[in-house]
């Protein structure tokens, strides 16, 4: 039994080609002569699905960094087609609309430094937006 779980576990270190670091949050990344940009955030590469959805997002292409250090972040889900920043009418708190959640965005710092922009915030129905499960908080 033991010998089996050191095997699974030298194999599993065989393979570790990439690490969580979140450290690079915030941080939109691609891959030279690759057209993916990723999002890192919770410390892995997230793809970015399309164009459209890199514009509803973030400020300009110029944000993204083209770096071949990238590939040793943990690549997990991508973004959602079509996510989207969201407030309420009555509340300042900004979240990304993703993957079936609402994440709410820390502080302005948080929003500025993932180089998201302001302009595209949509205000959505408080009870809408209740209804939608609360990720975990977007900080850097």
């Amino acid at each position: 039994m033991i010998r089996v779980l050191l095997i699974a576990l030298c194999a599993a270190a065989a393979h570790a080609e990439c690490s969580v670091d979140t450290t690079q949050d915030g941080q939109l990344v691609k891959l030279p002569g690759d057209a993916t940009v990723y999002l890192v955030l919770d410390g892995c590469r997230r793809p970015i699905p399309n164009p459209p959805t890199f514009n509803s997002l973030f400020k300009t292409w110029d944000c993204i960094q083209e770096t071949t250090l990238s590939r040793l972040i943990c690549t997990c889900d991508a973004i959602t087609n079509g996510a989207i920043l969201v407030k309420t009418a009555s509340s300042a708190t900004v979240y990304l609309l993703s993957n079936l959640k609402k994440r709410p965005i820390a502080n302005p710092e948080t929003f500025n430094a993932f180089c998201f922009d302001w302009p595209k915030i949509q205000t959505m129905n408080e009870l809408t937006l209740s209804f939608i499960p609360t990720g975990s908080l977007i900080k850097i």
